[in-house]
């Protein structure tokens, strides 16, 4: 595992499975600086309960990608997980807002 990745203990269920951490990747750190971890375990805190399909899978990661409203504004979270008990955070970032 990378040893610049931050883990926290949260619990949450998620696809209706039971998650007991979280790690998060600094990826978010090098574009997006008004990003914090905190804000990043309030949106995963969200996703408590929910169920996802996943955007794909390769060997035996399952990978995320959602867009949720946090505070009037639109978040992208990019998450993972496997058979581990953690939920890893890819990448978290701003939505711009869509012209219709």
């Amino acid at each position: 595992m990378n040893d610049n990745r931050r883990e926290y203990p949260l619990t949450i269920t998620f696809n209706k499975r039971c998650f007991t951490r979280v790690i998060i990747d600094p990826h978010y750190e090098e574009k997006h600086l008004d990003i914090t971890d905190q804000l990043i375990l309030e949106l995963v805190q969200q996703l408590n309960g929910s169920e996802i399909e996943p955007e794909s899978e390769t060997d035996g990661f399952k990978y995320f990608a959602h867009e949720m409203p946090w505070q009037s504004k639109l978040y992208r979270i990019v998450i993972t997980y496997c058979e581990e008990d953690f939920l890893g955070v890819i990448n978290v970032f701003r939505v711009k807002e869509k012209k219709l």
